[in-house]
């Protein structure tokens, strides 16, 4: 289960924990709106919430999904610049509670010693700040054990003062798809489509039994692994045993984004795997593929031992379907 990390500042954090309610703002922008669509749509019922406060610069509560992400523009917060963060999800307090919050030069700690490396509060390549991103369950879990020691008496779970009322899951009725031939119009309404289907735990007969995915992974060189699956051993759920990183493209996969997921594999297998191949698998979506490529993995796959798997997409009125390319 991954865990959301929502970015906010001291008086919109009250409201959140008083009325049950995280969320982001959205865009005017297709593209942008698309975007921000598809850091929403990863979070599952039942998946932590956290709230990192900025000025303050610390991580606050554990919260508990209460069911799936929905698009409302009632005002809650204080409306700037007519945004009203509708892009929302509601919250529960968990049964921890605890008072004293993580600062954030103890969070860099961790970090430095690898025990925390999706946390990132800017969004590598883009320079702007992150509303929320996510983090995987291995990485709360040091996040958690910090918490016990920072708070050998925590408190007991509360009502929420001022529950937000239930709204239906509407997501995706706010992204940019042409409504007669389902074709999404960005790479962030792709992303959209896969990070709800993989929320929801639909594409396991292509993927395999993924126990944890994470959209936006940050790596060391300023770029962004578009999705990351995470495998764990069946009879131990904290042991990872297998990743498969997926880099997608809405049209064509070009010999350039070859490149970018072959240094993806490159850098995971150096940093995080310690080399071990059998560990790492790596993916390519796309609408068609380029000659260039497939003739590129078929040499390698001959020589090295190595595979890709590609996957042809399309989209259908009940979401997307994935054809296997043979090569």
């Amino acid at each position: 289960m991954a865990v959301h990390i929502f970015v906010v500042d001291e008086s919109n954090y009250e409201i959140c924990i008083r009325r049950g309610l995280a969320a982001i703002p959205d865009s005017d922008n297709p593209n942008t709106m698309d975007g921000l669509i598809s850091r929403m749509t990863m979070v599952r019922k039942g998946d932590y919430v956290l709230f990192y406060i900025t000025l303050k610069k610390e991580l606050r509560g554990i919260f508990r999904v209460l069911d799936a992400p929905f698009y409302d523009k009632a005002e809650v917060w204080p409306v700037v610049n007519n945004q009203y963060y509708p892009l929302r999800v509601r919250i529960e307090n968990s049964r921890y509670v605890f008072p004293n919050p993580i600062r954030l030069s103890d969070i860099y700690d961790l970090r430095d010693r690898g025990k925390v490396w999706t946390f990132a509060l800017k969004r590598p390549g883009f320079g702007s700040r992150n509303v929320m991103f996510s983090i995987s369950s291995n990485e709360f879990e040091e996040l958690f054990n910090l918490y016990l020691k920072l708070n050998p008496i925590y408190g007991e779970p509360h009502q929420i003062e001022e529950p937000y009322r239930y709204c239906p899951p509407n997501l995706l009725n706010y992204l940019s798809i042409d409504r007669y031939t389902y074709i999404p119009k960005y790479e962030y309404t792709l992303m959209s489509l896969l990070s709800d289907g993989l929320a929801k735990g639909r594409y396991k007969n292509i993927f395999g039994d993924y126990n944890d995915y994470l959209c936006y992974v940050p790596t060391s060189f300023d770029k962004e692994i578009d999705v990351l699956l995470a495998f764990a051993h069946p009879e131990n759920c904290k042991q990872i045993i297998a990743y498969n990183i997926i880099e997608l493209k809405k049209d064509r996969f070009d010999e350039m984004a070859l490149g970018q997921l072959l240094q993806y594999e490159d850098w995971f297998l150096r940093k995080k795997v310690n080399g071990d191949s059998c560990t790492l698998r790596t993916t390519a979506i796309a609408k068609r593929f380029d000659i260039k490529v497939i003739t590129y993995l078929r040499t390698r796959k001959l020589l090295e031992n190595k595979y890709v798997t590609l996957l042809e997409y399309r989209n259908t009125q009940d979401g997307l379907e994935f054809k296997p390319i043979e090569y």
